[in-house]
């Protein structure tokens, strides 16, 4: 009978499980996402290598979407966990910069295994609430202020990196343009923006394509963001009414 239990352990039949119980699972990009990892023993006892915690994401990659976790890292070294028994590891990992905001049309979640030599590893995924850092925030609402509303986003491998990018509508009459793109990434207390705007071709251009694209580079410093969403929300109308 043991080597049974052995042999369905093997391929996940009867093994240990892994639970991860977050105390929030909304956090903040630069922030610790904390809580407890449960391990409960299966039919037979097991020699656990350690758990791994990882945050993970889905990117558009040509017509498809890829699964793609963007950082893993382990919480505990080898331990052994006997059949019923149930052990618990506190955890505090810090949400790394790059990782996608829980936005319309973007999915990020926690992903929890453990290495099990000899057996199929068991694992457990938990959805995550990722939310802007201070930076982003002030930068999001800054176009807010301007009359743009957030339409949708999507993460996507750009510029050599995993990316998110927020797309807004204009206020209706304001810009001559059809929407706003933002790609943001955090460099020290400020942010690395790449700017696009889509902007309506006019005149003999819409004989040949209905839409222009115009891109720019935006490195928004500290302490303008810290100056809050009006200083930068001028300084945004600005950079838009000089692309379109």
């Amino acid at each position: 009978m043991g080597f049974l239990k052995k042999m369905m352990a093997s391929v996940g039949v009867g093994a240990a499980k892994v639970d991860a119980q977050l105390r929030d699972r909304a956090v903040r990009i630069g922030d610790p996402l904390t809580g407890v990892v449960v391990v409960k023993g299966g039919a037979v006892e097991q020699t656990i290598e350690r758990i791994n915690l990882g945050i993970a994401t889905r990117y558009r990659h040509d017509d498809s979407y890829v699964n793609h976790t963007l950082f893993t890292q382990p919480i505990t070294g080898n331990f052994v966990i006997r059949p019923g028994e149930t052990q618990e590891f506190p955890f505090s990992v810090v949400v790394p910069a790059g990782t996608p905001l829980t936005l319309p049309g973007t999915s990020v979640w926690l992903v929890t295994d453990a290495d099990i030599a000899g057996a199929s590893d068991p694992s457990d995924n938990d959805q995550l609430t990722i939310l802007p850092s201070a930076g982003m925030e002030t930068l999001i609402s800054a176009a807010q202020r301007l009359g743009f509303s957030l339409a949708k986003s999507e993460v996507e491998y750009s510029h050599g990196r995993i990316a998110q990018e927020l797309s807004f509508r204009p206020p209706h009459g304001q810009y001559k343009l059809t929407e706003l793109e933002l790609m943001m990434f955090p460099n020290g207390d400020g942010l690395d923006v790449i700017l696009e705007v889509d902007r309506r071709a006019t005149g003999v251009a819409s004989l040949f394509t209905s839409e222009f694209e115009s891109k720019d580079r935006w490195n928004v410093p500290g302490h303008l963001l810290r100056q809050g969403p009006d200083a930068v929300a001028h300084e945004l109308e600005g950079r838009i009414k000089r692309m379109s």
